[in-house]
């Protein structure tokens, strides 16, 4: 909980994740974990030396830009994680999208002896830092997870017609057994990934944060924790890699800043831009706690 917390009172707006990667790198340092930069601004985490790895990525930066210093987040009720602005008296963003995928990162490198993940820039611009990303990283991944999904019960396989993972792998995973199911996305890092010509099965995961991009964002506790369960289980059950090739791609969909700016997030409206272009809208997440503030 004391990394979470440290994590939401970071200021990290795309463009601006700095302070951010301080913090990561300072953790991987500190649990001994080899990494580097590139000169984008991504970084590449690799723990143990092994033929093959799982691996788990996210992004560094948030949609939300804090200019006062009397931000903090709060655990309420031992559940639900909010941010407070006390100066205007008011509620703020977290940036759980996606510093709890960042979470997931780190707990997965301090629990396994062998585990890459890369932190990437700029995902909210557009996907900028994984559309730049050293793609000879990913040549001996198992498999790909992203946490960057909003909600607590969806398995995203299927991003703008674009097919993510196997059968097979699902197969070996069994989401049913975590209250994971298969859904539809919107553009983020792994589907990036996938669309540049990532050869084994990728995923994006519900990490538990509720009305991303908005002051009203929060997390719930237990939904975070019941990712990280489930990430730990595909690294313990899948030990081989997952080869899969994505079978089609279509039009690629802009980042937040660019589709609706800085006046705030539309997800009707994203979906209403989707099907402009001919593309699927996403599942809708039917298991999440509807609005809590």
């Amino acid at each position: 909980m004391e990394r979470l917390m440290a994590l939401y009172n970071i200021s990290s707006p795309s463009g601006g994740e700095k302070r951010m990667a301080r913090f990561i790198t300072d953790e991987l340092r500190r649990m001994g974990i080899a990494y580097r930069k590139d000169r984008h601004g991504n970084i590449y985490a690799v723990k143990g030396n092994r033929k093959s790895y799982p691996c788990v990525v996210a992004h560094m930066d948030e949609v939300h830009r804090r200019k006062t210093g009397t931000y903090a987040a709060h655990l309420v009720a031992e559940s639900m994680i909010v941010g407070y602005d006390h100066k205007h008296r008011r509620m703020t963003g977290i940036g759980a999208d996606d510093k709890n995928g960042i979470w997931v990162c780190l707990k997965c490198l301090e629990s396994f002896k062998a585990m890459k993940c890369a932190f990437f820039v700029q995902e909210e611009n557009g996907c900028i830092g994984s559309r730049k990303a050293d793609m000879d990283f990913f040549a001996d991944c198992r498999f790909v997870i992203g946490c960057d999904r909003k909600g607590n019960g969806d398995i995203i396989t299927r991003v703008h017609g674009m097919e993510l993972c196997s059968e097979e792998f699902l197969e070996t995973v069994s989401p049913g057994r975590y209250g994971y199911h298969p859904a539809s996305g919107l553009s983020t890092d792994v589907h990036t990934l996938k669309a540049r010509g990532l050869s084994v099965s990728c995923i994006n995961l519900s990490c538990g944060y509720y009305e991303p991009h908005t002051d009203r964002e929060y997390t719930i506790w237990e939904d975070l924790c019941k990712c990280y369960r489930f990430v730990r289980h595909i690294v313990c059950c899948h030990k081989s890699a997952s080869p899969h090739k994505a079978r089609t791609a279509k039009t690629f969909i802009h980042g937040y800043y660019e589709l609706f700016g800085m006046t705030g997030y539309s997800e009707k409206e994203y979906i209403r831009f989707m099907k402009k272009y001919g593309m699927e809208p996403p599942v809708q997440n039917k298991t999440g706690h509807g609005n809590k503030l």
